[in-house]
């Protein structure tokens, strides 16, 4: 398929830094205009994310030079994909922008035309102009589901974890929407009679009705058990489904769960992080008033983003991947990302990604330094009473295939003057992948 949106980002004799600073005030100036283009999502979600954006926007402008890769005899291309939310489509692009002082061609993929607007909206930024339609068929790519799961301990205060899934239809669009969960079997049956009754109902109309409708339908059909508030008289309500599974609900090349909650119990730690294993969104909401085995499970389950004893807090220093083989937001690995990882885009010469050619770019970065190796770029902060811990592990480069949808710069180093660090920072970013685990501590523990 082809690009349906074609643009270029031109710095215009402007330093990188003056251009990220300039589209960060024009977010702020225009982001009531903004948050009115996608009727489909409501007002104060989009405001939400756009917020959000702004947060990390902030974080990112007041960095140091990433090394502005680029090569003005080169072609480069960013391509963002208009199913993924407003938060992660501002920041793709905003990372894309500080990541080279050269410009790149800019393609919108994705058949989400509702964001039409919102692109379009993005694209009046006086840095973009409009390009003509590309010949590249650029593929579809399958972008992974996002969502996040709740594991509920038997130890947890599950007041305040009912409290939270009471809002959990809330801010339906964003990757880390919780829609899946995991209740400890000795307490499932208190637990689904306190979350009954703090069901609320929906006080407007949900623009995900039409999908809600649907879903229902086919868990009664299938003779599920839903778990409904009973003294909720309208015919959409919140609902939780009784032992089933997220993709039960998916429809094809969806990229984003149905708007509904899925209830599973376990009995063990170890059964728990294999089912949140199994069907894996992205991000895990760990609660348990048992530091001990808050951690055991944040460090056991292979999910990038880990929140313990709470959802949704987020400190743009530290590295957050929603989607399984796909950039990070936060941290100043979200910027080494978009210039040493390219989504692939076919040429006559290159029609397919290729393991071979990927393992050759990677060979071209040089030997690996021991800190690398070692997976020694890992750090914790604690602020405002909420420690955030960035974990380090090795990745399996074979990855780097024809199904990636990533494929490595080739002759990277050679592009660019660039010290130690920072060559071993990009080095760090192909080698090694990152989760980060969020702890606010004396709201979660008593100690």
């Amino acid at each position: 398929m082809s690009s349906r949106l074609e643009y270029s980002y031109i710095p215009k004799a402007v330093s990188s830094c003056k251009a990220e600073y300039a589209f960060h005030d024009f977010i702020l100036e225009h982001k009531k205009a903004l948050s009115e283009t996608i009727t489909s999502i409501p007002y104060s979600e989009m405001v939400y994310q756009i917020d959000l954006a702004v947060k990390f926007m902030q974080f990112h402008a007041g960095q140091k030079n990433y090394g502005a890769y680029g090569d003005q005899d080169s072609e480069n291309r960013v391509v963002i994909d208009t199913r993924k939310s407003v938060f992660e489509i501002i920041i793709d692009l905003y990372t894309s922008m500080q990541a080279t002082s050269c410009g790149f061609n800019l393609s919108f993929i994705g058949d989400c035309t509702s964001k039409d607007a919102f692109i379009k909206k993005l694209m009046e930024f006086h840095h973009f102009e409009i390009g003509i339609a590309s010949a590249i068929a650029i593929p579809k790519s399958d972008l992974p589901v996002s969502y996040c799961t709740m594991i509920i301990f038997a130890s947890s205060d599950i007041e305040s974890a009912t409290d939270l899934l009471a809002t959990a239809w809330l801010n339906n669009s964003v990757p880390w929407v919780i829609r899946n969960l995991l209740v400890q079997e000795t307490i499932q049956d208190k637990f689904i009679q306190l979350l009954e009754g703090k069901l609320k109902p929906f006080n407007e109309k949900v623009s995900f009705e039409k999908e809600m409708v649907e879903v229902v339908t086919k868990a009664s059909q299938t003779g599920l058990k839903m778990i409904q508030n009973p003294s909720d008289s309208k015919e959409l309500k919140p609902t939780v489904v009784y032992g089933s599974s997220v993709e039960f609900f998916l429809k094809d090349d969806s990229c984003e769960p149905s708007p509904m909650m899925i209830l599973n119990v376990f009995r063990t730690a170890k059964e728990a992080i294999s089912l949140a294993d199994k069907s894996c969104g992205g991000s895990i909401s760990v609660w348990t008033e048992e530091l001990c085995l808050g951690m055991e499970v944040a460090y056991g389950v292979s999910a990038s983003c880990v929140w313990v004893n709470s959802h949704g807090i987020f400190n743009p220093e530290f590295p957050y991947t929603f989607r399984h083989n796909d950039y990070c937001y936060g941290s100043d690995y979200a910027v080494f990302e978009k210039q040493i990882k390219r989504v692939f885009v076919p040429t006559q010469h290159e029609p397919l990604n290729s393991t071979t050619r990927n393992r050759t770019a990677i060979d071209t970065l040089g030997v690996i330094p021991k800190e690398v190796e070692k997976q020694r770029y890992t750090f914790v902060t604690k602020e405002k009473n909420i420690h955030y811990e960035m974990l380090s592990s090795p990745y399996d480069i074979s990855n780097y295939n024809e199904t990636n949808r990533f494929q490595i710069v080739m002759d990277f180093f050679a592009k660019l003057k660039t010290n130690d660090i920072y060559r071993h920072l990009i080095m760090d970013t192909v080698y090694n992948q990152r989760k980060t685990v969020v702890i606010p501590y004396g709201v979660s523990f008593a100690n």
